[in-house]
């Protein structure tokens, strides 16, 4: 992927051409031109566009990365109760308003990281909303596909993040104006800037220098400086041992290394926590984009109910389906077990009341007794364990069981009967028809006849 990085000063607008691929990075091309007018104008951003089509052997040209001067800029350190920089940029705003010199509805701002140990502060960059818009306007009248845009502040980080080695400590840039960050971990702690006519001023400078670095209470003694650009003559002895950034391959012109830096903006997004200066042009489109998602969303939901609703469908006619299948067999089986009917209707019905009518009929005949299987599993189970007590005869007629035996004595006997009555419980009535003295010696004969109690009275 191809990303053209320009950047703007007073003097020059400048552009940096580099290739990133998968496996590689390559510059392919840079340039500087001299404006006409301060910051450069519409024939000013024609021309750097026709020498970079030039430059790059064809008419097509990539996308943009936009690079502020610090004139245009605001810097405000942030302290915010999150340490998500994305819940950190929605909210931010609001801390900016009302310290800035340009109305709220004016302001254009984006965060950069946290620096290592900080966690929700955050250095806030921002920018007069006309400004920005007019550059972009400016730049894609010249045929320039803009597709962020950021600081001189971001693209020197970017360009320092881009070293082997990366530097820590104060960077200190005089390509545009004066810029010093202080730079930690791959992050800004702290940030100034200072119009480059205070270049001129030693006294001012080398103030401001000194408090900078008094004011720093994480700064080491001797703290590295890298200087990009010419050192000023105030701060030339200050600066003395400072080391210098070097310069990319092809780059033309110190404002070129600006322009290098927005070019690597793409490459360090993560790092730079997607800074980019939000256009009214931008916003659009994500308001556009939002609403095809949103138009997507609905048809997807829209997909989803008749789905829904062909499922419910097919449910219900799976359902009724099912229905007539067993309709069908309680017909077939009505009709076996009740031959006679000619014509089956509401089939359930009539089973109910056939069944209801046999219970009826075993009621009246007694033969709603418990099963006989289960009436001679209670007349075992009640026998009295180790007594004179034997059960010989068992007979069952008209929904009555009868007991004959013989046992020890008559108390024996009613102990039996007593336990027959606990075991089939309170409708079944268990009575002693005949107790009386057998030919054995010491024990009596018995009969115990078993009914429903209501059989029992209407006897």
């Amino acid at each position: 992927m191809k990303t053209l990085g320009i950047s703007i000063t007073r003097g020059h607008l400048s552009a940096f051409l580099r290739e990133q691929t998968l496996l590689a990075s390559r510059n392919l091309y840079s340039c500087s031109i001299p404006c006409k007018e301060p910051y450069g104008g519409p024939e000013d951003a024609a021309r750097l566009a026709e020498e970079v089509r030039k430059g790059a052997g064809g008419n097509h040209l990539p996308l943009a990365v936009l690079s502020l001067p610090p004139s245009w800029t605001y810097l405000r350190p942030v302290t915010l109760p999150v340490e998500d920089i994305g819940r950190a940029k929605k909210i931010h705003v609001a801390e900016l308003e009302g310290s800035l010199p340009i109305e709220d509805e004016e302001i254009l701002s984006d965060l950069l990281p946290s620096p290592p140990g900080s966690p929700g502060r955050y250095l806030a960059i921002a920018a007069r909303r006309e400004s920005v818009e007019k550059a972009v306007a400016t730049f894609a009248g010249a045929g320039f596909i803009v597709d962020r845009v950021v600081t001189d502040h971001v693209s020197i980080l970017s360009a320092a993040l881009s070293a082997e080695d990366r530097p820590e400590g104060i960077f200190l840039s005089t390509l545009s104006e004066i810029i010093v960050l202080r730079m930690e971990g791959g992050a800004i702690r702290w940030a100034r800037q200072f119009p480059a006519a205070m270049a001129s001023d030693s006294e001012e400078l080398a103030k401001e220098w000194r408090e900078m670095l008094q004011a720093d209470a994480t700064a080491a003694p001797g703290l590295p400086v890298t200087v990009m650009g010419e050192v000023p003559a105030a701060l030339s002895a200050d600066l003395a041992e400072a080391d210098r950034f070097p310069t990319a391959p092809g780059q033309d012109g110190e404002g070129s290394l600006l322009a290098y830096g927005a070019a690597l903006v793409p490459s360090y997004s993560s790092e730079l926590g997607g800074f980019t200066l939000q256009t009214s042009t931008a916003a659009q489109s994500e308001r556009d984009r939002e609403k095809g998602r949103m138009r997507y969303a609905s048809i997807a939901a829209g997909v989803a109910v008749l789905s829904l609703f062909a499922s419910l469908e097919a449910a219900r006619w799976s359902e009724a389906k099912k229905v007539a299948s067993v309709r069908t067999q309680i017909r077939k089986e009505f009709s076996e077990a009740v031959p006679g009917v000619k014509v089956v209707a509401q089939e359930t019905t009539q089973i109910r009341e056939k069944i209801q009518s046999v219970r009826r009929q075993q009621k009246e005949l007694g033969t709603d007794l418990p099963p006989l299987s289960t009436l001679l599993m209670h007349v075992s189970q009640a026998l009295p364990a180790k007594e004179n007590i034997v059960v010989r005869e068992v007979s069952f007629d008209a929904g009555r069981l009868r007991l004959t035996g013989e046992a020890g004595g008559a108390p024996l006997v009613e102990t039996y009967r007593a336990a027959l009555s606990a075991a089939l419980g309170p409708g079944v009535g268990v009575t002693v028809q005949e107790s009386q003295g057998s030919a054995k010696a010491g024990t009596v004969r018995y009969t115990i006849q078993i009914e429903k109690k209501d059989i029992g009275r209407a006897s």
